[in-house]
């Protein structure tokens, strides 16, 4: 079984492909795989998902559309490669990024059909806490060209605003792709077992 976990940033998939991981699976941590192209390509600092945040910025600062690009392109090979090593029978979980509805229709289709896409959904008090989060501690986000700045407005006003667009646009991108969804109330319950995830996939495939 090949899974992909799809989701916005924060919403769990890296903590869930860990517990995969645990129980046999092998993970693919995307940003990690990122953050090693990021490296060595273009000798960016970067060893984990926050680094990568860090040195992506915010959408209001100068570098950051230059980086958005830069990133996508690292995502695009990463993603290349993943889809070279999703045949056969091993059991595999895919830690996506939150970008990958960006990816080109064809990789991203390639994908799909050699994986079962699992959306970890997200909810309005879910939301809030990711936009929290990402201000405090920013992971990367592609906003393709989603942050619209009005005159005057400070940046941080302009994000507490136009993240919730950002979001429904991505959870309908992401519900287009996906062959299963779990309500935040099942993925994010401590309760849940990976006996019990797996459950939810393969009732429902």
């Amino acid at each position: 079984m090949v899974i992909g976990l799809i989701g916005m940033a924060g919403i769990g998939k890296s903590r869930w492909a860990t517990r995969l991981a645990e129980a046999g699976f092998r993970a693919l941590h995307c940003d990690d795989l990122i953050a090693a192209r990021l490296r060595t390509i273009y000798n960016v600092d970067t060893v984990t998902v926050y680094d990568i945040g860090r040195w992506m910025g915010f959408p209001y600062e100068a570098s950051y559309a230059e980086r958005e690009r830069i990133y996508l392109a690292c995502e695009h090979a990463v993603m290349e490669d993943v889809a070279d090593q999703i045949v056969g029978e091993e059991n595999i979980v895919i830690d996506t990024t939150g970008s990958i509805v960006y990816l080109d229709a064809t990789l991203l289709e390639r994908i799909k059909r050699r994986t079962t896409m699992v959306y970890l959904a997200d909810d309005a008090d879910l939301r809030v806490r990711l936009l929290e989060e990402y201000l405090s501690r920013p992971r990367p986000i592609v906003w393709n060209g989603l942050y619209q700045p009005r005159p005057g407005e400070p940046s941080a006003t302009t994000l507490a605003r136009c993240y919730p667009q950002l979001v429904r646009t991505r959870a309908a991108l992401y519900q287009q792709i996906s062959d299963i969804v779990i309500a935040p109330q099942r993925h994010r319950s401590a309760l849940v077992t990976v006996a019990d995830f797996l459950a939810m996939i393969d009732v429902r495939t």
